[in-house]
């Protein structure tokens, strides 16, 4: 019997997950572990990729099933965890990564793309930099469980030999940004907040190389939300300064983040205004 050609499974695949719907309002996580990647892509097609124009991601933020926002982001859920070309990118074993939070959110954090811990936990944030993330929502007077929390990217990039990790390419980032836009378009959070320098360039005109220092001193928009970025956490711990010292970096970060909490109308004690001095 002969075997199916590539792009016909491919094919199949984009038909099944252009059908899928999920059924059943407010905060919402990982569904279950999700699926699992089966053998590692060709190591060249992966350093190389190559994005399909007509994969189900291109049309992933429009007509979602239904007006309920449960139904319509575990539909989105779906499409994203059964993607082809995600699932082509990720490390046997690892899995696809999608946004977690509160549907009805007024901050919308998002960053890079997903670490080690992420891609196992099938969740953005969960290591050492969605611990720091998670202090500066608590100082914020807020809970993981009351903001939604994405990535740009939706796998874990591969990194040369030798190398933890690296940023994703403008290529990578344009396929997964229409999946993004649909969880914007869902959520309808008041400000999306980005995180580290691929975050805010994978939103911004690709002309645009002015470095973090100057895109976080000034608002911006996309899609009509305003956008405010800062730096990611992981910069920050990679760059802690001595104990006696103070985290200037951390400072940085929380003013940033109180312009955002006076944009959503977020109470500001007068202590707040002193945290990570």
């Amino acid at each position: 019997m002969e075997l199916p050609s590539r792009e016909e499974i491919l094919a199949a695949l984009r038909r099944e997950v252009a059908e899928l719907e999920n059924f059943e309002n407010s905060t919402v996580g990982p569904a279950g572990p999700g699926p699992l990647a089966g053998a590692p892509a060709d190591a060249a097609e992966k350093s190389s990729p190559d994005f399909p124009t007509d994969s189900p991601c291109q049309a992933s933020s429009a007509a979602l099933p239904g007006e309920d926002k449960k139904k319509r982001w575990d539909c989105l859920r779906d499409r994203v965890l059964g993607c082809p070309v995600c699932n082509s990118h990720v490390s046997a074993g690892k899995r696809v990564v999608f946004g977690v939070g509160n549907l009805n959110a007024d901050i919308f954090f998002c960053g890079e793309a997903p670490g080690a811990e992420e891609e196992i936990a099938g969740e953005p944030f969960v290591g050492p930099s969605g611990k720091l993330l998670n202090e500066f929502i608590g100082a914020m007077g807020l809970k993981r469980s009351q903001v939604y929390i994405s990535n740009i990217l939706n796998w874990r990039p591969e990194a040369p030999k030798g190398q933890n990790n690296r940023p994703p390419t403008r290529k990578e980032m344009d396929f997964c940004l229409p999946y993004l836009r649909a969880q914007v378009e869902i959520v309808q959070p008041k400000v999306i907040v980005t995180l580290g320098n691929s975050a805010i360039h994978g939103f911004l005109d690709p002309s645009d190389n002015r470095p973090m220092y100057d895109l976080r001193r000034e608002w911006h928009s996309w899609s009509g939300v305003p956008l405010r970025a800062t730096y990611h956490p992981s910069h920050l711990l990679r760059n802690r300064p001595a104990p006696s010292q103070p985290d200037k970096l951390k400072r940085q970060v929380w003013e940033d983040l109180l312009l955002v909490m006076e944009r959503v109308q977020l109470p500001i004690s007068p202590e707040q205004r002193d945290y990570f001095r």
